[in-house]
């Protein structure tokens, strides 16, 4: 982000680009964003609920500069410019968390919440030098290009077994909102 993005995205709590996508619906839908899920406004002011301190550095690739924006949740920031942010453009957010929330640090949990939470999106998540995030969201991309080995890895990495589905639909409508979705029946039930 560049410094205006910064002050503009994150500047206040009240931003949000939950708002913004809710708004756009009011006004007919004109400019709406597809995806809102992975948009970095959405949720951003929850860092404060494990965090005492936030920072963000951040590089936008339409500037030669690199700013750290920095805020303990209280409504006040901080901005000032980086020399050496250690990447060429990207964004880096650094939680300093509380004291009852360390346990968020230790890698076996981060990477269960990133697998439980943020397995689909479509950038990719690095843990330790490890790309954490492989399935990709399938809902997402054209049925055409999707094999039948790719419906059952994705459901059995969501069921977490290696059972088979009996039914399944791969819904996509574009009017009045764009919802794309795909519903498993499983062959077996647990309710016995």
């Amino acid at each position: 982000m560049t410094k205006d993005e910064l002050i503009g995205n994150l500047g206040t709590i009240a931003r949000s680009g939950s708002k913004e996508f809710m708004n756009a619906l009011k006004e007919g839908g004109q400019g709406v964003v597809e995806n809102i899920i992975g948009q970095f406004g959405v949720g951003f002011y929850s860092a404060f609920i494990v965090g005492d301190f936030v920072e963000v550095i951040s590089k936008s690739s339409a500037s030669s500069d690199a700013y750290l924006w920095s805020s303990d949740g209280s409504g006040r920031f901080e901005l000032s410019k980086v020399s050496n942010p250690g990447f060429t453009r990207g964004t880096k957010i650094i939680i300093h968390l509380k004291p009852e929330s360390l346990n968020f640090a230790k890698t076996d949990e981060m990477r269960k919440i990133i697998e439980k939470y943020s397995n689909f999106l479509n950038y990719p998540i690095v843990l330790n030098g490890e790309k954490v995030n492989f399935f990709a969201a399938i809902w997402s991309r054209d049925k055409r290009e999707l094999t039948e080995q790719d419906y059952k890895n994705f459901y059995e990495h969501f069921t977490g077994t290696k059972s088979d589905y009996k039914y399944k639909v791969h819904f996509v409508s574009e009017v009045p909102l764009s919802v794309k979705s795909i519903l498993y029946i499983p062959n077996t039930h647990s309710e016995m």
